[in-house]
């Protein structure tokens, strides 16, 4: 690894690396930025599998994990498959990486190759078990499974159900039975200490570290900020004039509901134009004018 990692990465690594190893998977769950990415690339070059890692993550991700891993770990081999040139030929270790996307079309193709060890970044996206995206997923078969995510559950325990039944299948058994036992007390607040008993059941399959937990902060170099005035342009300037002119004369003959609606409508619209123009044109579908300017 062409890197050092910082203590919590090491403790994170022994984990996963321990989890693995046992033919456990893991979640790995800490905030963002805390360096997930790196782990886990360290995670695959501790193992030293032949067979390749297949990672599935988010299509704006795909770059990242390539320009971490050659960061990293150069000369390990990366292999995007996804577009439509993607093949599974002739791999030689190292990583895949895939989308959520390409991964559920093309499953089959995926599940009969050999694979080291499958990582789910950004596991939210298969917090669903019913959804064709996760059921595609569980049909690709490795002996260790890592999940990555900051946010492990977003609405209800059922998608914590699903992340841990996706890496450790059975841990919490079946969907109904874990709802009736733990996830409505804990939900409702109807059993004081139904939360501390879940979190005793997973705590050995989910490490999460936050930002602002002792010995992070310390190890983590001081933020930087700097801001960029960027001036709008005269097609952004023009577009935003006549939008805050029109939309004015609009609010005023309004009232109640509809004149709150109107103001927020304002202020989206304006947001969208300083971004990019474009942005608010097709939505409004170009209207007579003002496409022209």
């Amino acid at each position: 690894l062409a890197a050092t990692l910082r203590d919590y990465q090491l403790r994170g690594l022994a984990w996963l690396d321990l989890m693995t190893s046992l033919g456990l998977g893991g979640c790995l769950a800490d905030d963002m930025g805390l360096g997930k990415t790196i782990t886990l690339i360290a995670l695959h070059l501790k193992r030293a599998r032949t067979e390749p890692t297949l990672v599935v993550c988010p299509a704006s991700l795909l770059g990242n994990w390539q320009r971490e891993i050659a960061r990293f770990a150069p000369g390990v081999p990366v292999r995007r498959f996804h577009g439509p040139d993607r093949t599974l030929d002739d791999l030689d270790g190292g990583f895949v990486l895939t989308t959520y996307g390409t991964m559920r079309s093309a499953a089959p193709a995926l599940a009969a190759r050999t694979w080291g060890m499958v990582v789910a970044d950004e596991a939210q996206h298969v917090k669903n078990p019913h959804s064709a995206t996760a059921k595609a997923l569980r049909t690709i078969k490795t002996p260790a499974r890592v999940a990555l995510t900051g946010t492990p559950v977003e609405n209800n325990l059922s998608e914590l159900w699903a992340l841990l039944d996706w890496t450790t299948p059975g841990l919490l058994g079946p969907l109904k039975s874990f709802r009736a036992r733990h996830a409505r007390a804990v939900e409702t607040g109807e059993d004081e200490e139904a939360a501390e008993r879940l979190a005793r059941l997973v705590r050995p399959f989910l490490l999460r570290r936050r930002k602002s937990d002792p010995g992070i902060v310390p190890e983590l170099p001081p933020k930087t900020e700097t801001d960029h005035p960027v001036p709008l342009t005269r097609e952004q300037a023009a577009l935003y004039e006549a939008v805050v002119r029109e939309s004015l004369l609009a609010i005023e003959s309004a009232q109640g509901m509809g004149r709150r609606g109107l103001v927020l409508k304002l202020l989206t619209s304006l947001k969208q134009i300083c971004d990019h123009p474009a942005l608010y044109l097709k939505e409004e579908h170009a209207r007579a004018g003002w496409s022209q300017i």
